[in-house]
């Protein structure tokens, strides 16, 4: 029974490393399906986990008693979802849209490794203190996990002005695709860090600067995203877990 144990681990670990693989692989070949995916997730996800929050939340802000579960709970729960998953999916198509394979190579790399990084933690916390990895990982896991992507990727390069003009003048069209303008608001967005970082260096230091900077960079809202497909295959595996032997 213990090696069938042992075994039915592994093919469980297995299982999760091709899904998270396969996720990251997505974003990399196909984001505008990755982006549909990742709304759909985040609607279903957010809609049912909202709704149980603002069960027991909507009586905290309002004088009177809020029935549980009627019709205004629905409405703002499915509402915030909607929004959510809106800005997920846009954010996931900015994420893996762009012309630098080079760079949307790594941005994978990264983001496979963050997955895994956040539904190991959210397993252990669920096996140590017994909580809810969906609803705790929903609600508490996108600040880390997007701290950790912006931490990665602050060590690409840094486009200079000259090149961002060059591109703007020479090489992007009057009417851009969608991996045109991609790569082009991830330049600006490289650029806008990077003069945010430079700006915060004459008032704290190197070392606090690159700390706020990491922190207030675009890239932290990709730990959203990063949360769902945490939360998802987290919940998977602990239902494999608990059907084992």
């Amino acid at each position: 029974m213990f090696i069938i144990r042992i075994f039915v681990n592994l093919l469980v670990l297995c299982l999760e490393a091709g899904t998270i693989v396969g996720v990251a692989g997505l974003g990399y070949t196909q984001p505008l399906i990755f982006a549909g995916v990742t709304f759909v997730l985040a609607l279903w996800l957010g809609a049912r986990l909202e709704y149980a929050r603002l069960k027991n939340e909507l009586n905290f802000y309002f004088e009177r008693n809020v029935p549980k579960g009627g019709f205004f709970t629905i409405v703002v729960a499915v509402s915030e979802a909607a929004f959510k998953a809106v800005l997920a999916a846009l954010v996931a198509l900015l994420t893996f849209s762009g012309t630098d394979h080079n760079r949307l190579y790594w941005v994978a790399v990264v983001f496979a490794a963050c997955i895994f990084t956040g539904s190991s933690v959210l397993r252990f916390l669920a096996n140590r203190f017994n909580i809810t990895p969906g609803r705790w990982g929903y609600f508490r896991i996108a600040g880390p996990l997007g701290l950790m992507f912006s931490l990665a990727l602050a060590f690409l390069p840094v486009p200079t002005f000259g090149k961002i003009g060059w591109d703007l003048m020479f090489n992007l069209a009057a009417r851009p695709t969608l991996s045109q303008g991609s790569e082009m608001l991830f330049m600006l967005k490289q650029k806008f860090d990077d003069l945010f970082y430079t700006l915060l260096q004459t008032v704290l230091g190197d070392q606090a600067a690159a700390a706020v900077g990491v922190l207030t960079s675009v890239n932290m809202l990709t730990g959203f995203i990063l949360g769902i497909y945490a939360v998802v295959i987290a919940e998977a595996v602990r239902w494999l877990e608990d059907k084992g032997p």
